[in-house]
């Protein structure tokens, strides 16, 4: 995990950091060795519920680890980007609106973005494959308030289909539990309604 935070105690912040990364590496551990996670066993279950998508629990994990490194540092950093492995959790203790544009990247070239989205907080989570590959979906972009939820809607959606994986984020619901959806596939760049003027999508050259 890779992390860039801000506070005005700079002591308390490198301990933070400290049990951030802590707290990653004990979930790595407990996953490796076959450990139950509840958190992680009551999402598959609910995303099987509502998806039919059945889900493994370390594919889950790297987002419940960011969740709890976040818990490490949001009493003590005033803003924090986490990253682990192209997920990002952003912390903003503030009280300030902090906008963030991520870029969606192309999965042929990571250097090319497919698009980007602003992102207000909570964590950003892309799931892709590469033209190689077989599927209708080529890019799933999934924003919620934590980073258990966009890893784990991510890869159901990714498995739907954009219009099913559109369909379903516009009846997830609001507040705490919404989600938000950019869908990439030979139809184009497609988002929903709530991210309106927060996805750029690059002229292409005709």
């Amino acid at each position: 995990m890779s992390a860039a935070a801000w506070a005005a105690d700079t002591s308390r912040l490198a301990a933070a950091l400290s049990a951030a990364h802590d707290s990653v590496e004990r979930i790595d551990s407990l996953v490796e060795h076959h450990a139950p996670l509840a958190p992680l066993d009551s999402v598959r279950r609910d995303l099987r519920n509502r998806t039919g998508v059945t889900t493994q629990p370390e594919s889950l994990a790297a987002g419940y680890a960011l969740d709890r490194a976040a818990l490490a540092l949001a009493p003590v950093a005033d803003s924090a980007l986490l990253d682990l492995g192209g997920h990002y959790l952003w912390i903003d203790s503030s009280g300030r609106v902090t906008h963030r544009t991520v870029g969606i990247p192309d999965p042929e070239n990571s250097l090319v973005a497919l698009g980007a989205v602003e992102l207000r907080g909570g964590s950003l989570r892309t799931q892709s494959r590469s033209l190689e590959q077989h599927g209708p979906v080529r890019s799933v972009t999934v924003l919620a308030r934590d980073a258990l939820s966009a890893r784990a809607w991510s890869l159901a959606l990714f498995a739907l289909g954009c219009d099913s994986a559109l369909a379903v984020a516009a009846g997830h619901g609001e507040g705490k539990n919404a989600i938000s959806v950019v869908c990439v596939d030979s139809a184009g760049v497609r988002w929903t309604r709530d991210l309106e003027k927060r996805v750029m999508v690059p002229e292409r050259e005709p």
